[in-house]
């Protein structure tokens, strides 16, 4: 046998030999089990805590859409109501151009007829 067999054959019964001594321990919750188990039950909980923390932050998140949603609301309808108002204005305000201006021709036609009665 050459060196690099003798190597391997060496570690393959260190390998062996390691793991029947590790066997029977296997039985018995060794501390590296616990802390195994004590890792499985914080991930859990940091699961079950970031499922509260989602739907917490999901239902603040509905309620704050729906705040704005009725906020929006209450805006347009003032903004509409405002829209109207000017509306009304405008139409009014041309309404009084249109009369201002039929009473300037009637003035402008009894100043015409004026000037020619003196002709």
């Amino acid at each position: 046998m050459n060196g690099f067999y003798k190597i391997k054959t060496i570690s393959m019964v260190l390998a062996i030999s390691s793991l029947l001594v590790l066997l029977p321990s296997c039985k018995e919750n060794g501390s590296a089990e616990k802390v195994g188990e004590k890792i499985d039950s914080a991930m859990e909980n940091i699961g079950e805590e970031l499922g509260e923390a989602a739907k917490s932050a999901s239902k603040k998140i509905d309620e704050a859409a729906k705040n704005a949603s009725e906020q929006l609301d209450v805006a347009a309808k003032k903004a509409s109501k405002k829209v109207e108002e000017v509306s009304d204005n405008i139409f009014n305000a041309v309404e009084a151009a249109k009369k201002t201006s039929e009473k300037i021709e009637e003035v402008s036609d009894s100043i015409r007829n004026a000037v020619k009665k003196e002709e």
